[in-house]
């Protein structure tokens, strides 16, 4: 029963993290995208910042590094979807750097 409160936090927090989604999507459905910075680094605070701001301050304790890990791949997923739309010269000046 100790698992109940936290899975219920856990499929609220994705539940929000996908309303969040669904509103970027609208975005660059509409043309409009988010420049995201071309270091991997900085765009990986970035994500983690805005994921862990999503969450509220009594469940950000309850939720697993899986679940923090899940969010911030479906929100990456979506804003670098969206870079396409942006105009071609910030594309091409903000080539997404990648450390492999």
């Amino acid at each position: 029963m100790a698992d109940k409160p936290a899975t219920d936090s856990q499929a609220r927090f994705l539940d929000r993290i996908e309303r969040r989604l669904r509103y970027l999507k609208n975005l660059q459905d509409a043309g409009l995208g988010v420049y995201l910075p071309a270091d991997e680094a900085q765009r990986n605070r970035a994500i983690d910042q805005v994921v862990r701001s999503t969450a509220r301050h009594g469940e950000l304790a309850l939720l697993s590094a899986d679940t923090l890990r899940i969010a911030s791949e479906r929100l990456r997923t979506q804003l670098e979807a969206m870079q396409q739309v942006l105009p071609h010269d910030v594309q091409y000046r903000n080539r997404i750097k990648r450390a492999w």
